[in-house]
This record gives structure tokens, C-alpha cells and sequence, in this order.
């Protein structure tokens, strides 16, 4: 194949030749198998390139080099070890047309060059800037927690040995900690450092390589900053950290530096005097002399940012992140379904859940559980707060109580009321038909869904009520059974454990995963304010498998949605009012 494809590049290409031993030696890392120098002439300039294939062409895309001409960080797209980086991420690929992948890498490398005669392509760096600056090499990983858009200010800084971290304040970064290192019992000694909004990201003929170089390209994109500096060179006496945040169309951009204490050169480590205080009482400096001092030609570390904020941890910026993050849900219920419905709701952003469960984890629960066997005899709702906190250190409060709703509100009703909304998924008629009474009782009571699996978690239901309008009980029977469900069975569905009344529910995770999603979903979009009180949401599986567990669709439900996919899906609809319900009817 090789042969013919040389013979096919020469043809479409006459000035073309095939790459030396020595030539292809160098890109020996690569593997490369063969290549061919491809001349381009441009505006009187020639251009050399080389087209490279690696061991695994036709599935791995040809690179394409011109090194005496383009290096990393003078043009865009030019990667750090001199390819062009010639396909942004999802473009198509086809093996069996090696010819038009070769084709193909040849006509973008010239459509590079010619872009690189454009001023505007310089433009690229800042459009692409984490990919260029994570790559200039040393300094430190920091992980932010800053929210994206503030204005310039001063934030908290703590460094462990390995990275640094920054949130908006001494309070948040402290709580973020505790959550995520909880074996830490040890205070923190934080710090503080600038974080300095930008009109753009800086590029790289702008990477500082001094406290000098800082100053300069503030002075040009943020000229109200260096007050700011200013401000904070009073008090520093060492390293001094600037985050910077820089505005693309495609969003924020955050990276960092550490100005380096000046030092007398020649001086050897440990007998470094004070250059910043020398000549001054203690804390007599002149600001200008500080700043003269910290942002002279003194060396620069650049530091990479990672960020951590939940903003983009939750949705990479979607604008439905941070109200969420204000809302508060109560999680009564933190078995199978209540376990994984909290997690669903702390990845998607939600900012403070409470979760109520008096029970213990069991060996039996675990193969359905978001808990695993290490947390087995502890409670359910203190492991998965913890659990929660620990993964999502940056919640602004999980908490948990581990007994049952009715004793907790007997206690601490405020519990219940300080909230947005109540989830149940206790799956028990003696709580939920107390609840839905207690709910009733009080006009200022939170709006409450209930979230509960039918059997074999072939379908599965998320009703929304309020104090006002249709409460739960409008569609129950006395005994707390659904009078609307979706499937009906032949046979028993409940399995019997050798206990005196105990049975179980046989279901596994992979089926309930689609109850939880539907309860997550219509929660956040109550939260949200997307769906209201008096709805149902319902899910169920596919045709095929309700029928391999012994059942089908009930007559109610098809009359509903006779036109039901076979594959399963979701619906909503209106939970009506019952004119003789004992809670909120009439009669």
C-alpha cells in the first residue's frame, strides 16, 4: 500500500519526494512508517512540508511538519513538538480513503500557512489559550473555585505541597477543604492573592517572564487593576500570586503566575536577605518602592488553572447551573432510589440537600446502592453525605439526620420549612401519607414530590404537589396503592425473606436508573420552575422487557397514551384533584 501511495503523492504533486532514512529519523517517537517533502509556495515564500505516516495509518491521520519555518508559540495551531494541528475535535475520518486523508492533511497545512499571513490569526491564541499556556511547562496545578464574571479582587489562597488553591473568600475555601480532605483536623493557614478580570486572554509574545512584564500588559487590558496591586503589595512580603481571568466568546479563560521574592544574585539559598524590606523599618516600605521591588525584573513562575468552581464542574457554564446552586432540597428516604436520585441532584448542581433515612446499609443493599460494602452498618444518610460532601466538596451544606421524618419535624419542624423542596422516596404509605397529611395541614408547607418504582423498576413515577391544588393522596386508594399505574402482573411480584412479614422488590440498578433520572429531572425542573404543582411525570421501560418480567401495560394506560413506544419513554401529565379524597377533598 505503502508503494502506491508514494507513487500516487508524486503524481498529484511533481516537485513532491519521498522522505530519507535520516529525514524520518527524526520523528522516530512517532513511529513513523514513511513520508514525502510536499513544496508550497506562497507570496514568493516556500515552504517545505513534510507529510509524516505513523504506524497506525490509515486510523491514525498523517502529520504534517514545517519546522524551519513554523515553530511553537510563534502561529497558532503549531504543537509543541512542531506538527500542525490541523483538525479541530470531531471532524470526520475515514480509514478506507487513505488517499483523501493524505490529500486532505496537505490542503489544511496550506490553508494554515496562508492564515498565518492574516494579522487576525493571532487571534487564535487567545480563542485557544488553554491549549498554549498549560503547555509553556513548570509552576503549579491550581485548582479554582472562583466564580466565573466578578470584577477584580482580592480572593483566599492556601497551598498544600502539591497545589495551590483559590476561592472567593477565607469561608468558602475552608468549607470546600473540610469536604474534601475530612481527615484533616489540623486549621488552615490561608493566604491571600489578586484575581485580576481581563478584556481578553494575553498572548504568548505576553507570558510574562518578570514582575516588569505583569505590569505592562496590565497597564494596556486592565489599567484599573494596578491599584488593586497596589493595595495588596502593602502587605506582601514573599511570593505574590495574581490569578488572571480573560473573556473569550466561547467563555472564560483562567490562568496564574507567582512573582518570586527578588534576591541578591549570587546569594546562596537559606541567606537570601529581605530585598523587598531592605532599607526600611518593618513595614515602612513605600508602596511604590514594593511595587517596584515585587514587579521588577524578578522571575516569574506560570502556574496552570484547573477550574473546580460549580459552575463548571456542573455544567461547564450552562446558565441553569448557578440557580440550582441556590436551592435547597430535603432528600426524605436514602435507600436504592433515594441514594441515587441525591447524587443525580448533586451532580447537577443543586447547592444544599438534607438528607433524612433512620436506617442502616446492609449487605443486600449494596448491590443496588450508591454506597458500597465499606459503609455497611453505618447509616444510610450519614455515609452518603459524607460520600456527597467528599465528591462535591463545594456544596454549600449536605447535611443529614439519621431517624425518621416524623420524629425529626417533632423536633425541628424549621428543618422542613427552611427548604425549597421535599423529595420522598420512602416507598412506605404509613410515611408518605403522613407527610402528605402534615403537608396539607400548613399553607406555608415546602411543595413535595414523591418518587417510587413499580414493580421489577419497569416504570416508575415523580409526583409534584403542593399545600394548594391536588394533594398525593388523590391518587391512592386507602391502602396507599396507585389507582393509575402503568404495568399490571399475573402473579406475585414480591419476594419473601425467611423473616416473619419481610419481603423485598427483585430489581437491580441498571432498571431503577431510569426511575431515578425521572425523579432528578422533575425535581430540578421544579426547582427551576419548568413544571408545577398537580403534575405527574411517569417512565417505563421497554415493551420487551416488561413482558420478560411477566408483565404489560395496564388498560388505563393505553387509553392514555395509546400511542405508548415500545421502547420505553417518558410522559407527563395532570394529577387531579379527587372530589371525595379524606385530605383535600370536598366531601
Amino acid at each position: 500500500m505503502i508503494a502506491e501511495l508514494s507513487r500516487w503523492v508524486l503524481a498529484q504533486c511533481p516537485n513532491a519526494r519521498d522522505l530519507t532514512r535520516d529525514e524520518l529519523s527524526l520523528y522516530e517517537a512517532k513511529h513513523p512508517i514513511h513520508g514525502w517533502v510536499v513544496p508550497f509556495e506562497y507570496q514568493a515564500d516556500r515552504f517545505d512540508l513534510q507529510v509524516v505516516l505513523l504506524q497506525d495509518f490509515p486510523w491514525a491521520r498523517p502529520r504534517v511538519y514545517c519546522t524551519e519555518k513554523f515553530q511553537f508559540m510563534q502561529f497558532p495551531h503549531i504543537e509543541k513538538d512542531g506538527a500542525f494541528c490541523l483538525y479541530p475535535l470531531g471532524t470526520e475520518h475515514n480509514p478506507l480513503n487513505p488517499k483523501g486523508l493524505i490529500w486532505d492533511a496537505i490542503k489544511e497545512a496550506t490553508q494554515l500557512i496562508v492564515a498565518s499571513y492574516d494579522d487576525a490569526f493571532i487571534s487564535d491564541f487567545a480563542d485557544e489559550f488553554d491549549s498554549y499556556w498549560s503547555k509553556t511547562g513548570g509552576g503549579k496545578n491550581i485548582v479554582s473555585l472562583l466564580s466565573p464574571g466578578g470584577p477584580s479582587r482580592r480572593v483566599s489562597l492556601w497551598c498544600s505541597t502539591d497545589d495551590y488553591y483559590l476561592a472567593d473568600d477565607h469561608t468558602a475555601l475552608e468549607s470546600w477543604l473540610r469536604n474534601r480532605f475530612p481527615g484533616n483536623t489540623k486549621d488552615y493557614n490561608f493566604n491571600t492573592a489578586t484575581h485580576i478580570a481581563l478584556n481578553r486572554p494575553i498572548l504568548p509574545s505576553e507570558y510574562p517572564r518578570s514582575g516588569a512584564a505583569i505590569l505592562r500588559f496590565l497597564r494596556e487590558l486592565a489599567p484599573e487593576s494596578i491599584e488593586l496591586l497596589e493595595d495588596a503589595a502593602v502587605t506582601a512580603d514573599d511570593k505574590f500570586t495574581v490569578s488572571f481571568e480573560g473573556r473569550t466568546d466561547d467563555g472564560p479563560v483562567f490562568f496564574a503566575v507567582e512573582v518570586m521574592p527578588p534576591v541578591k544574585q549570587g546569594m546562596k539559598a537559606g541567606r537570601r536577605p529581605d530585598m523587598v524590606q531592605k532599607g526600611f523599618r518593618p513595614g515602612k516600605v513605600p508602596t511604590h518602592i514594593r511595587m517596584q521591588r515585587l514587579f521588577g525584573g524578578n522571575k516569574v513562575e506560570r502556574h496552570e488553572t484547573m477550574r473546580a468552581d460549580p459552575s463548571w464542574i456542573h455544567g461547564r457554564d450552562t446558565p441553569t447551573v448557578a440557580p440550582l446552586f441556590d436551592k435547597r432540597v430535603l432528600m426524605i428516604g436514602a435507600g436504592s432510589l433515594g441514594s441515587e436520585v441525591a447524587l443525580l441532584l448533586a451532580k447537577t448542581g443543586v447547592g444544599t440537600i438534607t438528607l433524612v433515612d433512620p436506617e442502616l446499609l446492609d449487605y443486600p443493599n449494596v448491590g443496588r446502592h450508591m454506597l458500597g460494602v465499606t459503609q455497611v452498618r453505618t447509616f444510610k444518610a450519614k455515609s452518603l453525605a459524607e460520600k456527597l460532601a467528599g465528591d462535591f466538596p463545594h456544596m454549600r451544606s449536605i447535611k443529614y439526620f439519621a431517624e425518621n421524618w416524623q420524629s425529626l419535624y417533632g423536633k425541628r419542624p424549621e428543618v422542613f420549612h427552611n427548604t425549597d423542596l421535599i423529595v420522598s422516596t420512602v416507598g412506605s404509605w404509613v410515611a408518605e401519607g403522613r407527610l402528605n397529611q402534615q403537608a396539607r395541614n400548613e399553607a406555608d408547607f415546602p411543595p413535595v414530590i414523591y418518587g417510587w418504582a413499580e414493580p421489577f423498576s419497569v416504570a416508575g413515577h415523580a409526583v409534584l404537589v403542593s399545600s394548594e391544588g391536588p394533594c398525593f393522596a388523590c391518587g391512592m386508594d386507602h391502602f396507599g396503592k396507585a389507582l393509575q399505574t402503568v404495568c399490571e402482573w399475573d402473579t406475585e411480584t414480591t419476594r419473601k425473606q425467611p423473616h416473619c412479614g419481610a419481603s423485598f422488590q427483585p430489581y437491580g440498578p441498571v432498571s431503577l436508573s431510569g426511575v431515578a433520572a425521572l425523579v432528578a429531572k422533575t425535581t430540578t425542573k421544579a426547582l427551576l420552575g419548568e413544571v408545577y404543582p398537580g403534575t405527574e411525570a411517569i417512565y417505563w421501560a421497554s415493551k420487551e422487557e416488561i413482558v420478560e418480567q411477566g408483565g404489560r401495560f395496564t388498560p388505563d394506560f393505553l387509553n392514555f397514551f395509546p400511542d405508548v413506544p415500545e421502547f420505553g419513554g417518558t410522559r407527563q401529565f395532570e394529577w387531579r384533584q379527587k372530589g371525595d379524597c379524606a385530605f383535600c377533598g370536598e366531601a
